[in-house]
């Protein structure tokens, strides 16, 4: 079918409609639109990948062990730690990772003010979710 298609491309009915170069440039432009397009179920899987990464990171199974019997989001111990507080840190992490992707944006931007807006709103995605990690940290103690 494919060899069909490029046929289709040279000639019709015996007139040269496409030059070889201009071949080459159209397959490579769809090989790359190939290359970027995701199936919704695989952008899916990656975020419950990281949902699940991210809570285990965050201590889910000492949350589950542990901390069943905590009626606070935060216990002031740093011996127990409750299903809230895995909430919480899954929630700050998703919100360091957003800005580290804004952060990584900036190579894409095609204006240095689309930059700019990338480089500061990734800094302070990324600074916000480090104050509130060390502030859950901070109420633990």
């Amino acid at each position: 079918m494919i060899s069909e298609q490029v046929a289709s491309l040279f000639t019709n009915q015996g007139k040269v409609l496409l030059k070889p170069i201009n071949l080459i440039i159209n397959i490579s432009n769809g090989v790359n639109c190939m290359a970027y397009s995701r199936s919704k179920y695989i952008t899916i899987g990656a975020v419950v990948y990281l949902v699940i990464f991210f809570a285990f990171a965050s201590g889910l199974v000492n949350s589950i062990i542990e901390g069943s019997k905590a009626r606070a989001i935060v216990v002031p111990s740093r011996s127990v730690q409750s299903i809230g507080e895995t909430i919480v840190t899954v929630m700050i992490l998703f919100m360091g990772m957003v800005g580290i992707y804004l952060l990584s944006q900036v190579g894409k931007a095609a204006s240095m003010r689309n930059q700019w807006v990338f480089v500061t709103s990734g800094f302070v995605t990324v600074a916000i979710a480090l104050v509130l990690g060390y502030n859950l940290v901070q109420l633990k103690s």
